[in-house]
C-alpha cells in the first residue's frame, strides 16, 4: 500500500495510514532499543551487574570485595569481558 495508490474509500486508505504509522513507531522503538543498549546480546549479563555494582559502593571492604567478585563471576560465566560489556572495539583496547 504505497503512497501514490489510489484508495477504493476512505477506509482503505485511512487502515493504511494507520498501518504505516505503526510500523513507523516500531521501527523507531526499535532503534530507542539499541540507542539504550536494551537490545543488545549482553543485556541479561548488564541487568545483573547494574544490581552487583551497586554494592560497589557500600562502606564494608567486604561488601566491596564480594561484588568486585561476584562481577567478575558474572563475566566469566557469560564469557565476556568488560571491554565486551562497555562496547569498547578491539582496536581500542589496550
Amino acid at each position: 500500500m504505497g503512497r501514490n495508490r489510489e484508495y477504493a474509500s476512505g477506509a482503505e486508505r485511512a487502515h493504511a495510514w494507520r498501518q504505516r504509522k505503526a510500523e513507523e513507531e516500531a521501527r523507531l522503538r526499535g532503534e530507542l532499543r539499541r540507542a539504550r543498549g536494551e537490545a543488545g546480546p549482553h543485556k541479561q549479563v548488564r541487568l545483573r551487574l547494574a544490581k552487583i555494582l551497586g554494592m560497589l559502593g557500600s562502606a564494608h571492604a567486604g561488601e566491596r570485595d564480594a561484588a568486585f567478585l561476584a562481577a567478575e563471576r558474572v563475566l566469566k560465566e557469560a564469557g565476556l569481558t568488560w571491554y565486551d560489556i562497555l562496547d569498547i572495539p578491539p582496536k581500542d583496547r589496550p
